[in-house]
């Protein structure tokens, strides 16, 4: 294995496309609870931990959704879950246990956005 210098530090953003800004900015502030940075040239950018999540309109014949899955790691998995299916959410399926350890599990929930993009919480959950 090759021991390269690391060059990269991580994900610092994450771009997502919309045939409708105003309605996914709505979703994502209102619904999901994430904070707005700022907004500019048609752009809004939220706080999602350490990366940042933009809104933008989608370029001419540029596909919406469907491309990427982005997972948010709720603070308390029952809580979050409760909460969302309490603002509309409906879950693609029931919560998938990926890992077991000590006194918790890791588990994996999928969802959509209004436009069809793919997200899922995934987090520890007690036992």
């Amino acid at each position: 294995m090759n021991a390269a210098p690391q060059m990269l530090t991580g994900i610092c953003q994450v771009a997502l496309a919309s045939a409708d800004p105003g309605a996914l900015v709505a979703f994502y502030r209102d619904t999901l609870g994430f904070p707005v940075l700022f907004e500019t040239n048609g752009m809004t950018f939220f706080q999602s931990g350490a990366t940042r999540l933009m809104i933008g309109a989608g370029h001419p014949g540029q596909q919406i959704g469907g491309d990427a899955v982005l997972y948010f790691e709720p603070r308390d998995w029952s809580s979050a879950e409760s909460a969302l299916e309490a603002k509309g959410i409906a879950f693609l399926h029931p919560a998938q246990k990926l890992q077991d350890a000590p006194g918790r599990e890791l588990m994996l929930r999928a969802f959509k956005d209004p436009e069809g993009h793919t997200l899922a919480d995934m987090g520890w959950r007690a036992v």
